[in-house]
Formats: C-alpha cells, structure tokens, sequence
C-alpha cells in the first residue's frame, strides 16, 4: 500500500445517504400512490356497481310504465264494457207489473176518499162564498136605498173606457218618444 490515489474510486457517503434517502421517500410515496390507487380502484367499482344498479332501476322503471299503460288500456276497456253492459241492460230489460184486483180496490178506496174530501172543501167553499154573496147584497141594498154611491150607465161607462184606453197609449207613445 503505498500514499498516492488508490484505484479504487472513492465513495461518497453524503451522496448514498441522499440516494438512500431518495429512495426511501420515494418507496414510500410509491406506497402512498399504490393505497390511492386501491381506494379510486374500489371506488370505480362501486361507482361502477351503482351504474349498473341504476341501469337496471331505469330499466324496471320503463317495464312498470309499460305494464301501468297496458293496465290503464285494460281499464279503460273495461269501463267501457261496464258502460255499454249498463245500456244494454237498460235498453232490454222489461219489467212486467200485474195489477191486481185488490190492489186496484185500494186505489178505488183512496180515490172515493179524495173526492169525499174535495167535496167537502169545495161545500165549505161554496157556503162561504153565498154567505159573502149576501153580505155584499145587503150593503149595495143599503147603498142603493140611501142615494149613495157613483153609478154609470152602459154608455158612459163604455166612454170612459175608451177616455182611459187612449189616454193610457198616448201617453206611453210620448214616454217612448222621449227616451
């Protein structure tokens, strides 16, 4: 061994402690990344399975619509069969109806009684009416006896009828005009 340079190249102790270093950190962000990689590897898998699961919701969803439609077509022809049954029924059914005897001797009965009945209204009628009748009688007896009283005669009367006829359009005729 002699003093001089050896052959050997000299080692550099910082620099390996670096590259050592380097290596570490990065071995360790590699393993950092791999964890990453797992974690966006399963969330693309459920990412992936919930695809699927909303692929096949919208698909039950559009086999229900389908299924509701026909259903609603279904009804729909069903309420129309009810419908026409019901007018069917209607338009043919006959109802037979028997009067009997007894039956029609009832209504006879019902019938003799409301007669009775108006008989004996219109009676009270009549009775009250006479009796007014004769009041009236009375009084223009009373009237007539005392001079009392305004009378016209056939003629006078028919005069101031035909006064108050004319009397009556002309004056409707100016009301009309005016407005």
């Amino acid at each position: 061994m002699g003093i001089g340079k050896s052959r050997t190249p000299s080692i550099n102790v910082d620099d390996m402690l670096e590259k050592a270093e380097i290596n570490h950190e990065i071995e360790a962000e590699k393993q950092d990344a791999d964890k990453r990689l797992a974690e966006v590897r399963k969330a693309k898998d459920a990412l992936v399975k919930i695809h699927q699961d909303l692929q096949d919701a919208i698909k039950a969803e559009h086999d229900a619509a389908m299924i509701l439609k026909a259903a609603i077509d279904s009804s729909g022809n069903i309420i129309n069969g009810i419908c026409n049954a019901i007018v069917k029924a209607e338009r043919d059914t006959q109802f037979k109806a028997t009067i009997r005897s007894e039956h029609l001797a009832q209504l006879q009965e019902l019938l003799n009684q409301a007669v009775k009945a108006w008989k004996t209204v219109l009676g009270s009628h009549h009775s009250e009416q006479m009796k007014m009748l004769t009041e009236h009688e009375s009084n223009m007896r009373k009237i007539l006896r005392r001079n009392e009283g305004v009378w016209f005669s056939d003629f006078w009367m028919k005069v101031l009828v035909i006064f108050l006829l004319v009397y009556t359009v002309v004056l409707g005729l100016v009301v009309y005009c005016v407005t």
